[in-house]
């Protein structure tokens, strides 16, 4: 990325230029006036040669009749005032024309090398002297209206939002990979248990936690269940004050137990929300709850953070959310040790907010007899549940993984069509920004993931809400939301300006002007 455009130096460079141009127009009009009159002194001197050379022709006639008649000295007298007055004639018409257009100095801006401040100084004290307004915008008045219709017709030709102009091998691709995705998230990702790259992502985690806690501890961690151990050590380390895992310790509000606190607890989300509740919590010794479409707060005990002023405090608190996700993302210490079970992570990111939702009644089998033994449970109560089978983060990684191989192989197979079968230069070719016809390659390959993956859940669920959502790929439809206010952003704002490409170009040039 680039220098970052400043606008108190653009507005300067604009005032300058703005003084200048009044500077160049006074030259201008300087040279213009001393054009006209060398060309009117060219003109009389012309003349001047003329009569000249008439004189010379009288003159010299003058003698001849002065030979021939001696005693006439009344026409030499006459011919010589004549001459005479001509001469004074002549010297009065060029005192006019240099008197005309006095040449009086032009205003300069002195230049002190190195001292920007100084310069600024000259040229607000030019601009005061003639009268030149610098607290309006400069560039409209340094721009003709024939420049700014050039530069409004390349912000149309260049940075518009077009529409995407696909043709039938473009979806042929992007459904090819959807299709492909899609098979990949059926046969391999399946729900929580019963995941065969579940598994890997788990061990991933659990040696992700355990070489956090390695580096953090400066020693390795010896033993039979190394992860729980960096667990307990990263949850000593990360202490927080909204950690209350039972309803009890919560007030017996909640139904709350240690397999669903993570969900409820909202400084536990791994997204802006966690880390906003979380130093929230940290700063005003409280703890913030969702239940069933009710936003808790609970007061808890105080709790000290780190640091002699605000902002080190604010960091504190920020190390500390940090810090107590990552021991929190494979369950608690004492169910990865005692229990030796997969224990029970965090949220997926924004997952937490199906609990606002306490509207609806789902009907919730028990896994003996599914007729007999059902409940009734609110869309939010419903996205506990899920949460409680093992829907967390760590599974949001599994969902990510075709996403991830949808996205890669569509930019890759577009970047080869663009850049061989189009011969489009290697900038062009890159599969990367808001290019029009990937952005719907991308929409039509995650809308085929999606659609493979609802019509595998549908199928599986057996008609059952519970199944039926742990089926489903989170992710995928996180990332088909996304394509899709794209797409719809780009149909309502037809002829729009591209700003995120315009500003990249601007940075580059304004790099090579100040960089």
């Amino acid at each position: 990325m680039g220098k970052k455009i400043d606008d108190k130096k653009l507005n300067e460079a604009g005032c300058i230029a703005k003084v200048q141009k009044d500077q160049l127009k006074k030259a201008s009009d300087r040279a213009s006036q001393t054009a006209s009159d060398l060309d009117r002194l060219e003109e009389i001197n012309t003349e001047n040669n003329k009569r000249i050379n008439n004189l010379i022709e009288k003159a010299t006639s003058l003698n001849i009749e002065n030979k021939k008649n001696q005693e006439n000295n009344t026409n030499y007298y006459e011919l010589g005032k004549k001459l005479i007055e001509d001469n004074s004639k002549e010297s009065s018409t060029l005192k006019s024309v240099t008197n005309k257009h006095p040449y009086n100095k032009l205003d300069t801006i002195e230049v002190t090398e190195g001292d920007w401040k100084k310069y600024l100084e000259n040229i607000q004290f030019y601009a005061n002297k003639h009268n030149i307004d610098l607290e309006e915008d400069p560039f409209e008045e340094l721009l003709s209206e024939e420049d700014k219709q050039i530069i409004a017709k390349r912000l149309s030709d260049d940075y518009s939002l077009t529409k995407a102009n696909c043709d039938k091998y473009d979806y042929m691709i992007a459904a090819f990979c959807g299709v492909v995705a899609g098979v990949i998230d059926v046969f391999f990702v399946g729900m929580p248990g019963n995941s065969k790259l579940g598994n890997w992502t788990d061990k991933k985690v659990d040696e992700f936690i355990v070489n956090i806690a390695r580096i953090k501890k400066r020693s390795p961690f010896i033993g039979e269940n190394k992860v729980a151990d960096a667990i307990s050590y990263l949850e000593s380390k990360y202490k927080v004050n909204y950690d209350q895992n039972t309803g009890k310790a919560a007030g017996e509000l909640l139904g709350m137990s240690t397999r669903n606190h993570h969900i409820k607890s909202l400084g536990h989300s791994p997204s802006l929300i966690g880390l906003l509740f979380s130093v929230l919590d940290q700063f005003n010794n409280t703890s913030h709850f969702l239940d069933n479409g009710r936003l808790i707060t609970f007061d808890t005990k105080k709790m000290k953070l780190e640091g002699g002023n605000f902002f080190s405090k604010l960091f504190a608190g920020f190390c500390n959310w940090v810090g107590h996700i990552i021991s929190d993302m494979a369950g608690s210490s004492s169910t990865r040790g005692k229990l030796n079970s997969r224990g029970s992570g965090i949220p997926m990111p924004l997952f937490e907010l199906f609990q606002s939702i306490g509207k609806g009644s789902f009907k919730i089998y028990g896994q003996n007899d599914k007729m007999n033994a059902a409940t009734e449970m609110s869309f939010a109560d419903v996205s506990v549940k899920v949460f409680e089978e093992g829907y967390d983060a760590r599974f949001a990684a599994t969902q990510a993984i075709p996403v991830i191989f949808n996205e890669i192989i569509i930019r890759l197979l577009w970047y080869l069509k663009s850049k061989f079968y189009y011969n489009k230069s290697w900038k062009e070719s890159i599969p990367l920004g808001r290019k029009p016809e990937l952005r719907r390659m991308l929409l039509t390959g995650h809308g085929v993931l999606c659609l493979i993956d609802g019509m595998d859940a549908a199928v599986k669920s057996d008609g059952q809400i519970l199944l039926f959502i742990l089926r489903l790929n989170f992710t995928a439809w996180k990332r088909l939301a996304f394509s899709g206010m794209l797409e719809v952003s780009s149909i309502y704002r037809k002829n729009a300006i591209n700003l995120a490409k315009l500003e990249k170009d601007l940075e580059v040039e304004w790099e090579i002007l100040y960089g």
